[in-house]
């Protein structure tokens, strides 16, 4: 298997990234597409990163005011997209069991969800 050569302008995260996957496992056009676009928001995230380390967790308003550093909220969707866009690739686990998409991942936590509470329930009732 040739590794797909990785998009151009990647910063170090997104290179490693890119790496670290095309070299484990052989991807379609859609998912190297997918793939691209996480690592460009992984790159944004280390970006987010550097800010928030240079400039602190908290910064000084427009009125002079302490308040939290909005680099804090995007740092935390951009990790939240990475996380998603992840999914979204469907990846096999290390034990080569398939990936789930994202929908059936969301049926299984609430059929969970719903597992417990009605355990939960059924746990009351007797005691």
């Amino acid at each position: 298997m040739e590794t797909p050569k990785a998009p151009p302008k990647l910063g170090k995260a997104g290179r490693d990234l890119w790496r670290s996957i095309t070299s484990i496992w052989e991807l379609d056009a859609k998912e190297l597409t997918i793939l691209a676009a996480i690592c460009r928001q992984v790159d944004d995230v280390a970006r987010l990163e550097d800010a928030l380390a240079t400039d602190g967790l908290i910064v000084t308003g427009a009125a002079g005011q302490p308040r939290l550093n909005a680099v804090v909220t995007e740092l935390r969707q951009s990790r939240l997209a990475v996380s998603r866009m992840l999914t979204d690739l469907r990846l096999p686990s290390d034990d080569g069991t398939p990936a789930m998409s994202r929908a059936s991942l969301n049926a299984q936590n609430a059929a969970n969800t719903r597992w417990d509470l009605d355990r939960e329930r059924k746990g009351r009732s007797r005691g």
